[in-house]
């Protein structure tokens, strides 16, 4: 690796290359702006995605944590809608802002371990190619604060590495513990670098310092409120994403592994996908090669955890496409840097551009209005939907009754919520005794029996929760509008409302765990 070489450190068995003084440059500072002004157009354009307007309800009620997750998305949307006001615009915001410090910490990993700037240039320009990177930089979830803490926590393990400077283990504790308030996935890194120091004979001596242990209990410090919430709560969270999931794990399930394999080529890239897995089955392959160079230890180290943690989950039950992202940047920033050693190859060129020109046909694809996507389009109709709801609701008012809005699914529940006037409360599941996630743990405003439910139904939920099953919850269930998006000839969603006269009410109505 480039950089100058440390002094011997007692304990060590040779000098480790120090973090390159390389800056990062003014080309790639303009590959971050235009990035992040292409994030922000997107964020302009886009519409909201069902799973933005669940994270945004988080927003308006700020708690310690949640029922799905840690609360670091949450905390985001609240900021960024402060700033840029409740819209969708708004609301992605938040993923921009992370996009944005993603970038400037990758830029500053790959200037830390390459003294080349073509590496940093072109690695820069590859991870931003990599489609769940370019999704997260316009949509709000928890991987996008994720993404950019696990990077962060490597880079700072790294500069303890290479500089031999105690500080930067309170860094990484931090950036830790941002990933920790993320999503709970981000544990995945403790294993990976306590790998590093122990495989490692250059990094083995931190073991024996204090600094690793503070950094790693002022991780711990900012995740206590996420414990206190859990403990709080009958450790509900950590059971839903833990052992709850492990016990829908019991079967092989090799057609998974397939659907795994297919969505991840998806979301990064036949091509970036390819040089990814080549690149770490490459450094497995020489591993006595792969001990003698940390920083490459390091960067294989973060992603072979959870490459080898969700391919294993794999083979037993569903892993979803953005699992695995946090995997990728280190796989892709060595893969490109042993590409442009010696040059830039056309085969890089052209796979470049191969990945572009998929992210292109994705893009428009969502931006084009109402796009024919099956079950995929899952926000097209709802803001039709929201118009009519608040027409019933005025004829409702008008004869003296109470009304509240329901779904059968807690996506579509917080869609209408975003897109009524006002942002009123609305019910999912929970309404007919269900479990609905968070919505589990917001109470009803007032007692709902007796008043007037108004039922938003989509085409793809009236097969789980069809009228006559929901029938036994009002006194009368009619059916009164039909939003049906359409272009040309096909149907893109049908929407049906039902007024739920006079509701009942439910005994076994779902509370707080």
């Amino acid at each position: 690796m480039g950089g100058a070489v440390l002094p011997s450190v007692p304990g060590r068995t040779r000098a480790v290359s120090a973090a390159s003084a390389v800056a990062i440059g003014p080309t790639a500072w303009w590959l971050i702006a235009a990035v992040t002004l292409l994030h922000v157009v997107l964020a302009a354009v886009l519409p909201l995605s069902p799973q933005e307007a669940y994270y945004w309800l988080w927003s308006r009620d700020l708690a310690w944590s949640y029922f799905d997750h840690p609360p670091l998305a949450s905390y985001s949307i609240a900021l960024s809608t402060t700033l840029f006001g409740t819209s969708a615009f708004g609301i992605k915001m938040a993923a921009v802002g992370w996009s944005l410090a993603l970038n400037v910490v990758w830029a500053r990993l790959i200037a830390d371990v390459s003294s080349d700037r073509r590496v940093l240039w072109w690695s820069l320009l590859a991870l931003n190619l990599v489609g769940v990177h370019l999704a997260y930089g316009v949509v709000i979830a928890p991987d996008a604060p994720l993404l950019f803490a696990w990077t962060a926590t490597v880079w700072s393990v790294w500069r303890a590495a290479a500089t031999n400077v105690g500080r930067w283990w309170y860094a990484a504790g931090l950036f830790f513990g941002l990933g920790l308030l993320s999503k709970y996935s981000a544990v995945l890194l403790l294993p990976a670098i306590g790998l590093f120091l122990v495989v490692s004979r250059r990094q083995r001596h931190w073991l024996a310092r204090p600094e690793p242990y503070l950094g790693l209990a002022l991780a711990l410090l900012l995740f206590a409120p996420v414990v206190a919430w859990n403990a709080q709560n009958g450790w509900a969270s950590f059971a839903f994403q833990s052992t709850q999931r492990a016990a829908g794990m019991g079967r092989w399930h090799p057609s998974a592994l397939a659907q795994l394999v297919a969505t991840q080529l998806v979301v990064v890239s036949p091509y970036l996908l390819g040089i990814a897995l080549m690149t770490w089955f490459g450094a497995w392959r020489r591993w006595r090669e792969l001990l003698q160079d940390d920083a490459r230890l390091l960067l294989v180290l973060s992603a072979t955890i959870p490459l080898l943690v969700f391919a294993a989950v794999g083979l037993r039950s569903m892993v979803k496409p953005n699992w695995m992202a946090p995997a990728y940047g280190a796989l892709i920033i060595l893969a490109i840097q042993a590409r442009v050693a010696t040059g830039v190859p056309r085969s890089l060129k052209i796979g470049l551009a191969s990945s572009g020109a998929l992210l292109l046909a994705a893009g428009l694809a969502v931006v084009w209005p109402n796009a024919p996507l099956g079950d995929f389009n899952s926000w097209s109709g709802w803001p039709e939907a929201a118009r009519r709801v608040e027409d019933l609701q005025r004829a409702l008012a008008k004869r003296g009754e109470r009304s509240f809005v329901f779904s059968t699914d807690y996506q579509n529940s917080s869609l209408l919520a975003f897109h009524l006037s006002g942002h009123p409360r609305t019910y999912a599941q929970d309404i007919y005794g269900e479990r609905a996630l968070q919505f589990d743990y917001w109470p009803p405003e007032a007692s709902l029996t007796g008043a007037t439910g108004i039922l938003a139904l989509d085409d793809r939920h009236d097969e789980v929760a069809p009228p006559g099953a929901l029938a036994r919850l009002c006194e009368a269930l009619t059916k009164v509008d039909t939003i049906e998006v359409s272009r040309g000839t096909t149907s893109i969603r049908r929407i049906d409302l039902y007024l739920c006269s006079g509701y009942k009410g439910h005994p076994r109505r779902v509370g707080p765990r």
